[in-house]
């Protein structure tokens, strides 16, 4: 036997410290061996009792020391060549083994050890145990096959469920055909009813093509064919290679770009009569589409179509639309004017030539390179159809099949469809008829109005009380354009200066319009309601709802009803009528000027409002002082802080007419002088039901003109209403309504602004509040010099009224007597109540503000008339 060599020196590579190997030294093989000095591991290499370091293992990290408040380390991986640390205790026993047997062994024997070391089992019972093999997890393999055959029977099991129920979908459907093909020839009007039930407009559902097939050209068929649905003769009601094309550009663009309806899915959809977008519409339009298919020829579901196919303006099929758009006969069409007409059922509204030549002409063009791509109709350009568009370009944009229509209250009928287009969303008015309007309107009050206002403007303009002039001289910006009144020798700046011929930029063919609204104060409905000079197609703008104009001194009314209310004035108080001068924005001085630019000194109240003297408006604008003004005027016309902010400006102008009210807002206001200073907001349709009866549109909560406003606000006490009544009386008198023949009691104020733009008389009775406006809409043109709201509004006020008296339209309600303010006998030279000496008249007062005290002056001594005194000063 070989000597064996003693065991030769280790040198550790991490602390460079010697240390003996253990023995015995094995012959050769792999070992791991722990240095005794520092710890450290190094893989050896045995080779003949010989070893070399095959591998360093690196030292273990040191734990990072976690302090509060930081972030937890992460544990770092260990390397992945790193082995379990031999324990000394199972080197001792590796150690007994191997002197038994006389050589080491690979790491084999050490899991032995391990192994007998936790079961406690002898040294020498190695044939006991087995090298466990290492545990290996067992991973989910995914079947592609087994998937797709899943899916495949799940889908397929849906299939034959869905088709089932489609089916069965369609069989029910094919019997209710001929209900639904009677149906679409029904013709339902919209009906306007007044408070009474009275018939006050109809509105025609639509106006339906009763045209043959054969009546239509061959050309046109085949031009709409090869627009709307080039396979309609193949396909069985729906067109599946379109569908793909359509989804494939949309999902490209990533939004609605084509669609791909047959016309007999549009079909479907007409007879259907829903337009939203769900999948459950598109569900029952391609059932009714292959039952309309199973049920009826290709013939008669495009005779069906073409009959029926909205075309815009009123026009249901293409027998209406050729004679709308060209007057014509069918036979008499051009390839161009077909080509034009089958351009518009995809999108009515928004090809049409009329509204939107712009997009029908592009809409026209892209159908000609379609055609060239496909080689039909070559001969077809773009620019034979200038001649067709310069035609239609004379005509206004919205005018319908019904021409002009001939109803007593044209622009109720304007408001109640724009309503209905709110209720009712895309649906259109003339698509969807058989609504019944029910309206507070009373029909005998409004049948007059109409043809009252007419013939009253007409007149006007003849007898030169309304001539048409050029305001040439803007008016200054700011305060000074609402406070600062150039009346003076008007004449003759008229003569010098307006009277000149306009140059063709300056011509205006605008007509002189009015504004006409009449409220029932107690309730708030509205009994009338006129918005121009006549209705027609160039002359749809309803004035008194969408118009805001400034009032000039009907503001006056509410001006006095604020300071009586707030106490800052009484019907005592005296106010000097003389020059005043203020210093405005940029230090420029204003002065408020009267209308005929004389000053009367001391004077009442009274005089003040019925000579309507701007000067005293002024001075009670600053008495009531700008936090009362806006207090005031935000319970009058801004209740909403938003609409405030919009509209209101803080300064005195507001005293004079600045601001810009509707004649709706106006004849609201003074409503609350015969209502006990209680404003209901106004409405005008009451209830709205569908062709089924079923209720659409109720009133009560809803804010029909979008007036901000409250059902009810209490704008001024009722005793300070009852002092305004006494007050307004005389104002109502005075205004020029008797010259149209109303001899009734009335309150009421006349409003005037610059250059005679603005002509207003807003007057009141307790069953009626009635607002008149009469001007231009371009507000460059004013009236002339007779232009003012006493010679031109109020007469017309009157002629209203009168013809409502005389026809007995309306139950007549006269003033009660007053009930809430309290009467005094004040002195009239010095405002104070009376005393035994005094000239005095009875006046009311509010009950928060008596007369503050009695007069004592003894005016025997005293001269009564002085009124020229101020006349010779100024």
């Amino acid at each position: 036997m070989l000597a064996v060599e003693p065991s030769p020196k280790y040198v550790c590579p991490h602390c460079n410290k010697a240390s003996k190997i253990p023995e015995p030294i094995p012959k050769q093989g792999k070992f791991q061996l722990t240095c005794a000095h520092c710890k450290e591991k190094t893989i050896l290499r045995f080779n003949e009792y010989q070893y070399e370091i095959e591998q360093t293992i690196p030292p273990a990290p040191k734990p990072e020391t976690f302090v509060l408040g930081t972030e937890t380390p992460k544990s770092k991986p260990k390397p992945l060549f790193e082995r379990k640390v031999v324990f000394e205790r199972e080197i001792r026993n590796q150690n007994e083994f191997k002197k038994s047997k006389g050589i080491w062994q690979t790491l084999e024997d050490l899991k032995f050890f391990q192994w007998r070391r936790k079961a406690n089992v002898s040294l020498y019972s190695k044939n006991q145990y087995q090298s466990p093999k290492p545990k290996t997890r067992t991973k989910k393999t995914f079947s592609i096959p087994k998937f797709v055959f899943t899916s495949f029977v799940i889908g397929f099991f849906l299939f034959i469920v869905l088709f089932s129920y489609f089916v069965a979908g369609v069989l029910q459907t094919k019997k209710e055909i001929p209900a639904y093909i009677t149906h679409l020839s029904k013709n339902l009007p919209t009906k306007i009813l007044d408070r009474n039930g009275e018939v006050v407009s109809e509105i025609f559902q639509k106006r339906t093509s009763t045209l043959k097939l054969s009546d239509y050209p061959e050309e046109m068929i085949s031009i709409l064919l090869n627009i709307e649905d080039q396979k309609f003769f193949s396909h069985g009601g729906v067109d599946y290679s379109a569908i793909f094309r359509a989804s494939l550009k949309n999902v490209i663009n990533l939004s609605y770009k084509q669609g791909a309806s047959t016309i007999t899915q549009q079909l479907a959809r007409i007879i259907l009569d829903d337009r939203r977008k769900s999948l459950n519409r598109k569900w029952r339009e391609a059932q009714l589409a292959f039952a309309l298919e199973s049920y009826l020829s290709k013939e008669q579901i495009l005779e069906l179509y073409m009959n029926h196919v909205y075309l815009g303006h009123g026009a249901f099929g293409f027998g209406e639309g050729i004679k709308f758009y060209f007057q014509k006969n069918p036979r008499e069409l051009t390839k161009e004017e077909m080509v034009l007409l089958a351009s518009l059922p995809s999108a009515p509204n928004k090809f049409s030539p009329l509204k939107n030549p712009e997009g029908s002409f592009q809409r026209v063009g892209a159908i000609l390179v379609s055609f060239r791509n496909r080689g039909i109709y070559p001969n077809l350009e773009k620019k034979q159809f200038v001649s067709i568009y310069h035609k239609l370009s004379v005509r206004s944009p919205n005018e319908t099949v019904f021409g002009q229509r001939q109803d007593i209250a044209p622009y109720v009928t304007e408001h109640v469809r724009y309503l209905l287009s709110q209720l009712e969303g895309d649906k259109n008015i003339y698509e969807n008829g058989g609504y019944t309007i029910e309206t507070t309107l009373d029909r005998g009050s409004q049948e007059i109005i109409g043809p009252l206002v007419k013939a009253y403007l007409s007149k006007s303009i003849k007898s030169g009380k309304i001539q048409k002039r050029r305001i040439r001289n803007q008016p200054p910006s700011g305060i000074e354009f609402a406070i600062k009144q150039k009346f003076d020798d008007i004449s003759i700046v008229n003569d010098l200066f307006l009277g000149l011929e306009l140059t063709e930029s300056e011509k205006d063919t605008s007509g002189i319009q009015a504004a006409i609204v009449g409220i029932q104060p107690n309730t708030g409905q509205i009994l009338f309601l006129h918005g121009g000079e006549g209705f027609h197609s160039n002359n749809q703008f309803n004035r008194v709802t969408q118009m805001r104009r400034q009032t000039g001194s009907t503001i006056k009314a509410i001006l006095y009803a604020s300071a009586f209310d707030a106490g800052a004035i009484h019907m005592g108080t005296k106010i000097m009528d003389a020059p005043l001068y203020y210093r405005g924005g940029g230090g420029k001085e204003w002065s408020p000027e009267n209308l005929n630019g004389s000053f009367e000194g001391e004077i009442s109240l009274r005089t003040a409002l019925v000579k309507s003297k701007n000067t005293a408006a002024v001075q009670i604008a600053e008495r009531l002082g700008m936090s009362n003004i806006d207090h005031y005027f935000t319970k009058y016309f801004f209740p909403n802080e938003q609409e405030k902010k919009s509209r209101f400006r803080p300064d005195l102008s507001v005293a004079l007419g600045s601001l810009e009210i509707s004649p709706l807002e106006m004849a609201t206001a003074f409503s609350g002088f015969v209502n006990q200073g209680t404003v209901k907001r106004p409405y005008l349709i009451q209830r709205i039901r569908n062709a089924r009866g079923e209720v659409l549109f109720e009133s009560g909560t809803y804010d029909e003109f979008k007036l901000k406003a409250p059902m009810e606000r209490q704008v001024i006490k009722p005793d300070t209403a009852e002092v305004m009544i006494s007050l307004l009386q005389d104002s109502g008198k005075a205004s020029g309504v008797r010259n149209g023949n109303y001899t009734g009691n009335l309150i009421g104020k006349t409003g005037t602004t610059n250059d005679y733009k603005d002509a207003w008389f807003v007057g009141a009775r307790p069953d009626i509040s009635l607002a008149v406006w009469v001007g231009y809409d371009d507000p460059k043109f004013g009236m002339g010099p007779s232009g003012l709201g006493g010679a031109v509004a109020a007469p017309l006020w009157g002629e209203i009224l009168s013809q409502i008296d005389k026809n007995h339209l309306t139950p007549k309600i006269e003033f009660p007597a007053p009930t809430h303010a309290r009467s005094y006998k004040i002195c009239l030279l010095s405002g104070k109540e009376a005393s035994a000496n005094c000239p005095s008249k009875s006046e009311l007062y509010v009950t928060d503000h008596p007369p503050e005290e009695k007069c004592l002056e003894d005016h025997k001594a005293v001269p009564t008339e002085n009124k020229d005194l101020m006349k010779g000063l100024y």
